[in-house]
């Protein structure tokens, strides 16, 4: 865009600005601001060089309100902090007392507003008054320059001298607004006239004639509460000796006070606008306390409050995290028991097909009473007999499906009913059962190794082989467990790897954080996060879950050498 603006007209540029205005909330984007900023103000910058103050007032005025509204209120690139003024505008004037003479007398030959009777001659007090009068108008400007010149003793008598003369005009020579109409009715304006603000035009001719336009007349009182209310301030960069005696004061004040009445009594709304340019120049000394204060940002900032000490509790987990099954996490089911159950081991459909999740009895287990029903020498009545119970009869056909192939072998004999089915099977069940013993009736008794017969409910001693199963059970709950011994080398083994471990046991970077900072060494750190991870977790399944954990992350090493193979 800046090659764009400098090969194009300012005509052209100022058309096309408008598509930078109007995307400046674009520019103020992290995006663009960070990268950019150096460069729009540097097109900005150039633009304004490149065109005339009092001949693109418009122009100039959109682009300054541009760079106000892209850079932040802080941005003290753009801020006159030194409070330096602009000593290169200059109001140039004739200050030759001949020419200026010559030129009043030329004016009033060629003025038509004038009468001048036959005879009658411009004595010279006259024409010396008023180039009096132009001489010091126009040497207030000097001062409103640089109002640091008033702080000089003979600089403040000769500006106490002028600026008493030329507000004395103002106030004898009163507008009203017949006559400020009747020159806005002279003087019409065209419906596509342009207006701008240029520089005082300063020769003597049209001294009269500026003396009684309101809008002129404006400009010069406000110039005169400008530097009043410079005068009065407290600015950071003003030297010490900068301050005004008592005396001083009292006429700025007195005089501050003509200049509003002034205002008021100009024409057209005077009361409105003194009015408005007192409230503009009130909010200046929030701009001015501001600028004194190194101008602090107008962001709050939230106030820093006392961290205390977290103390370390149990994670509250969000609502789902408990049910995700991932990887070696434990998984919170609600219940300690289910929890335990879920988490004996990552492959829950492994267990499920082991040999301790067979629940399907023997053929011979179950069908152990049936057979002794079905012995003649037993005398049970055949509405008591369990093949002719419903639930006996449909649980018996699901068994012979899953363990006997005499349910799909083919039999020419025709079953008129599910109990005669039955009953034939069981007899070929109980022959299969004891197929050394061909001989033996099916009502025998299992005897005792003395002959005696065993009664009915009464067990055998305790089997050596069930026994053993016990106690491999109960080694192998001992085993899921984690020592203490395990619990140390596990830390040891860790090292700054327990943070991966804390993330992937769905603990928080928070509670990370904190462990951080209550412990200074790495194995207490580890130490309380495995801690506050058992108090939460079953005992049986701790083992294998931090083994699964640990083999997520890749340290199967370490779960190899501390809870072995």
């Amino acid at each position: 865009m800046s090659d764009i603006f400098d090969a194009l007209t300012l005509e052209k540029c100022d058309d096309i600005f408008t598509f930078v205005e109007e995307r400046v909330f674009v520019w103020k984007s992290d995006i663009f601001y960070n990268s950019g900023k150096n460069f729009l103000l540097r097109m900005c910058n150039d633009l304004l060089r490149r065109m005339s103050r009092s001949q693109n007032t418009i122009f100039c005025g959109r682009i300054q309100l541009f760079l106000a509204v892209l850079f932040p209120l802080t941005e003290k690139s753009g801020l006159n902090l030194t409070s330096e003024f602009n000593l290169e505008n200059i109001t140039t004037f004739n200050k030759n007392a001949e020419d200026v003479k010559a030129g009043l007398i030329k004016s009033r030959d060629d003025s038509t507003s004038m009468e001048i009777e036959d005879g009658e001659e411009i004595d010279d007090n006259t024409l010396m008054s008023n180039y009096n009068m132009y001489r010091k108008f126009w040497s207030l400007q000097d001062y409103f320059r640089k109002p640091i010149q008033c702080y000089d003793k003979v600089a403040w008598r000769q500006f106490y001298s002028y600026a008493d003369e030329v507000l004395k005009a103002f106030a004898s020579s009163k507008l009203d607004d017949m006559k400020s109409s009747r020159r806005k009715l002279e003087r019409p304006k065209t419906a596509d006239s342009h207006t701008y603000f240029a520089k005082y035009l300063t020769s003597e001719k049209l001294l009269d004639l500026q003396m009684n336009d309101s809008n002129f007349r404006r400009h010069i009182l406000v110039q005169f509460l400008i530097l009043f209310k410079y005068l009065k301030s407290t600015v950071k960069q003003k030297q010490p000796h900068m301050t005004l005696t008592d005396d001083q004061s009292k006429w700025v004040k007195d005089t501050t006070d003509l200049v509003y009445r002034l205002l008021t009594e100009t024409p057209p709304d005077g009361q409105q606008f003194a009015a408005t340019i007192q409230h503009t120049l009130n909010r200046e000394d929030n701009w001015n306390n501001w600028k004194n204060d190194n101008c602090p940002s107008y962001i709050r900032e939230p106030e820093e409050k006392e961290e205390k000490p977290k103390a370390i509790r149990s994670r509250k987990r969000s609502i789902g995290e408990d049910i995700k099954a991932s990887g070696g996490k434990i998984i919170k089911m609600g219940n300690s028991e289910l929890t335990r159950l879920w988490n004996i081991d990552p492959d829950n459909m492994e267990v499920c097909t082991g040999d301790k999740r067979v629940f399907l009895p023997t053929l011979e287990t179950f069908f152990e009473d049936a057979i002794l029903e079905a012995d003649p020498q037993q005398q049970v009545d055949e509405q008591d007999k369990q093949v002719n119970q419903g639930n006996f009869s449909w649980r018996a056909l699901r068994l012979l499906a899953r363990r006997s192939s005499y349910f799909f072998s083919q039999n020419n004999t025709p079953f008129k009913k599910t109990s005669e089915y039955l009953e034939t099977t069981i007899l070929k069940i109980a022959k299969d059962s004891k197929p050394d013993q061909p001989n033996v009736s099916i009502s025998e008794e299992p005897k005792l190794d003395n002959g005696q017969e065993m009664e009915e409910g009464e067990l055998k001693d305790d089997d050596p082989a069930d026994l053993t199963n016990a106690e491999d059970e109960e080694k192998k709950d001992k085993m899921q467990t984690i020592t203490k011994e395990q619990l140390h080398m596990l830390t040891d083994k860790l090292g700054s790897d327990w943070k991966k471990l804390a993330t992937e046991l769905n603990f928080s970077q928070d509670e990370i954080f904190s462990w951080e900072n209550d412990y200074s060494n790495v194995n207490d750190q580890a130490m309380t996060m495995i801690k506050l991870w058992m108090d939460g977790e079953p005992e049986k399944g701790a083992q294998n879950a931090m083994k699964s954990a640990l083999k997520e992350l890749g340290l199967l090493s370490v779960a190899n050498e501390v809870f072995g193979h």
